[in-house]
């Protein structure tokens, strides 16, 4: 597609979609951005053919690139916790062209590529790097679900999104709490790396910590009560411990050693908490403690990169 061209992008999530156009005089920044909630939309077209009447182009071709909460294979998307379904051969009886889906973790990786160093807050005292080829890197992003996706340099010396469900991995626990909380979750079902790196997450493992006490009803309890309520501080600090464990293991995976990159709200609450703690779980891989001890970790201060990746793959295609 060029830049002339005008394209659709859209992130398809768990419980909303947020649509986009791209291209044109305008540039290929995402623009004229609307979101609709699978609550109130049957199907995933119904919501796109409501996009379109808004924008006025119910009769236009438009290549597009849908990064969806799942993985992105065959003509039939299934997404992840939510009723909603892909028909990508349904999709391009609406759009008059076929459209490529894209996980969506892997659409905020190649968002990555696009932003200069203003969009990062380091984590710890290693300098943030700007995403560019000749390197390998992590993005781990942190909401309603959990999200893992690389960008590895190919022979060809360009940046690939390479997808993951690195989330739904095993629950290792290492510390009384963290046995605890695994104990908890394993009343309800398989605990996974998402069990308590998400928003659910951390309103389970409140739960389990307060073994029949007090509960909370949303993650911002949570973050908003650490250092004032015990509990919250205690589920606050294996949030962060654990994340650095599983930060540390995805490095080793992927060889990313030019950088990790958390995204979503739940990295921005608990900036200040990942401390030492959480330094030393990331760390704690006696084979290669000093390499991961030179890894940067950084903040992205952005919340439409599914967007900006999507429009990035539609123009670089």
């Amino acid at each position: 597609m060029t830049g002339d061209d005008v394209g659709l992008v859209a992130d398809i999530g768990r419980q909303s979609v947020r649509f986009a156009l791209t291209g044109g005089p305008a540039g290929i920044a995402p623009r004229d951005v609307r979101s609709y909630h699978t609550a109130e939309n049957a199907t995933f077209t119904s919501a796109l053919l409501a996009y379109l009447g808004e924008v006025g182009l119910r009769d236009a071709v438009l290549p597009s690139v849908l990064a969806v909460a799942g993985a992105a294979r065959g003509d039939l998307i299934n997404l992840t916790g939510s009723r909603w379904y892909i028909s990508l051969s349904g999709v391009e009886a609406v759009l008059r062209a076929r459209p490529r889906a894209l996980n969506e973790c892997a659409a905020t990786a190649l968002a990555l590529t696009t932003l200069n160093q203003s969009a990062f807050t380091p984590v710890g005292t290693q300098s943030t790097r700007l995403v560019q080829p000749g390197g390998n890197y992590v993005v781990v992003s942190i909401g309603t679900g959990l999200g893992v996706a690389a960008l590895i340099t190919g022979s060809n010396g360009r940046l690939s999104p390479v997808a993951s469900e690195a989330g739904h991995m095993t629950f290792s626990p290492n510390g009384a709490d963290e046995e605890k909380f695994a104990a908890y979750i394993r009343t309800k079902g398989q605990a996974s790396a998402e069990s308590l790196l998400s928003a659910s997450g951390l309103v389970a493992a409140y739960a389990a910590l307060a073994e029949g006490g007090k509960t909370v009803g949303s993650p911002e309890e949570v973050t908003r009560s650490n250092g004032r309520d015990p509990v919250a501080t205690a589920v606050v600090r294996m949030f962060a411990s654990y994340l650095g464990a599983f930060i540390g293991d995805l490095v080793m995976t992927f060889g990313a050693w030019e950088g990790v990159y958390l995204t979503g709200p739940i990295p921005r609450a608990l900036l200040a908490q990942l401390d030492a703690r959480f330094r030393h779980r990331l760390e704690a891989k006696d084979a290669f403690r000093r390499q991961l001890g030179e890894v940067p970790i950084a903040i992205v201060n952005r919340s439409d990169l599914e967007l900006m990746g999507a429009a990035a793959a539609l123009h670089d295609s």
